[in-house]
């Protein structure tokens, strides 16, 4: 097995682990970054989420990667121009004339100025890898197609960790992680404290936090593109999927989609939700991609047929499900309901402030809707495992609780708060400071600041 001794190793390249590993080489720190699909971006690329929604996001590398996009004609700003309704099932965002700014802007501002960032997929891997090689001046190891296999620790520090990539197995051997996977695969096996499903309101105090917690988890959706004037081809057969329950949604209108259009042509959509997100937990992965891919087919035959897309056709399913929330960190700070309406978690403070977010809280499923926020700051404290010495935890399932995951998941905030983790990884490896003891007039200088 080959062995790889690296400063930095960031698991997971979706926006967080691109984020990450941005920040982390332009402080000039080797990395090793790993992903298990081919195209960096996670749910941004590979699970089809093809749209920056609108938020307010700060400073950071996203100004340069829309920058690139627009430029190429792979990415433009776009506004709703079809709102959903009883009768209306889906909302359709298309191309504006507005600048990039319009997009980083959600509260307070009404549905009809508000203002989204769509993209190619394939063209946001290309500009990712891009900026990651201008500031790596060869300091960087991308390792795409290759998983996230196992740890070991030594007291209360990763000591070694193994990835099995195309070529085989690789031992790396880290000075600091950063778990990206979203699913908190490394924080988990490392042995930190974490959580799944929706918490009491006895557990942290949030006045809409139910009675008793539960297995819920926010929905997950099967993204999907469509073609105009395509071949139809016959869709695969998944007559061992009853969909019965799922033609009753269908007919009740209630399932509601996003169709956003495409910059090269085509609309991809984003139903809200494919299947419940407790799915996750019960389903076994593969049965329940089939399970969501014969939903997608049944639920586009029937907006072809009702709604004015008979001439529409799938050309692709999103080879990655969106999954919305998964495992969350338990972490040095909760971020709470309360943080989201009162502006900055009252523990840590604004001084500790690593990432922005403004999203509603947004629940898809048995339950869900959207809970107005204000805008808001996402500590340094959530990044911080209490049992890892040389870990921090950036991605959806960083330490929030449910509710509060529910608004900051977002691809934007995500990507902040990566960097956030890139710039804290590469001040403790250059000081040999514990993540846990960062000085406290640091952590304003982790913020993203690049433009």
């Amino acid at each position: 097995m080959n062995t790889i001794d690296t400063e930095l190793l960031i698991i997971g390249g979706g926006s967080a682990g691109f984020g990450a590993a941005y920040r982390a080489l332009r402080g000039g720190i080797g990395t090793v970054l790993a992903e298990r699909h081919t195209l960096l971006g996670g749910t941004s690329t590979v699970g089809g989420v093809n749209v920056w929604e609108p938020g307010v996001s700060g400073r950071g590398v996203h100004y340069k990667l829309a920058a690139r996009l627009m430029e190429s004609g792979d990415g433009f700003v776009g506004k709703t121009t079809e709102f959903a309704s009883a009768d209306h099932p889906y909302a359709l965002s298309d191309r504006c004339g507005d600048d990039y700014e319009s997009t980083l802007h959600r509260f307070g501002v009404s549905p009809e100025e508000q203002r989204r960032f769509h993209f190619e997929p394939a063209a946001m891997d290309r500009e990712m890898r891009r900026l990651l090689d201008e500031v790596g001046c060869g300091r960087l190891t991308l390792l795409t197609d290759s998983k996230f296999v196992s740890l070991e620790n030594e007291a209360d520090r990763i000591t070694s960790v193994k990835i099995c990539t195309p070529r085989g197995k690789v031992c790396i051997r880290p000075g600091l992680v950063i778990d990206c996977t979203g699913n908190i695969d490394v924080a988990r096996a490392a042995g930190c404290g974490h959580d799944i499903g929706v918490n009491s309101i006895g557990e942290y105090g949030e006045a809409i936090a139910p009675a008793e917690r539960s297995t819920a988890l926010n929905g997950i959706t099967q993204c999907f593109r469509v073609e105009r004037g395509q071949s139809a081809t016959a869709a695969p057969d998944y007559s061992d999927i009853d969909l019965s329950d799922w033609y009753r949604m269908l007919e009740r209108r209630q399932v509601v989609s996003c169709f956003n259009v495409y910059p090269r042509g085509g609309i991809g959509v984003n139903m809200l939700p494919t299947i419940d997100g407790e799915g996750l937990l019960k389903i076994p992965y593969p049965r329940l991609k089939r399970i969501c891919e014969a939903r997608v087919y049944a639920y586009w035959q029937w907006i072809a047929d009702n709604f004015g897309f008979a001439d529409w056709h799938i050309s692709g399913l999103s080879p990655l499900l969106g999954i919305r929330e998964s495992f969350r960190l338990r972490g040095k700070y909760v971020l709470k309901f309360e943080d989201l309406k009162n502006g900055f978690a009252p523990s840590p403070g604004k001084s500790h402030t690593v990432a922005f977010a403004d999203h509603p809280a947004d629940t898809h499923g048995a339950g869900g809707g959207l809970r107005p926020t204000g805008v808001y700051g996402i500590p340094y404290e959530c990044m911080l495992p209490l049992e890892s010495s040389n870990l921090l935890v950036a991605c959806r399932g960083a330490s929030f609780s449910h509710i509060a995951a529910s608004s900051a998941r977002l691809s934007r905030t995500m990507l902040a708060l990566g960097e956030a983790a890139g710039a804290a990884a590469s001040y403790c490896l250059r000081t040999g400071t514990d993540p846990r003891e960062v000085p406290e007039c640091m952590i304003s200088s982790f913020l993203p600041d690049d433009t």
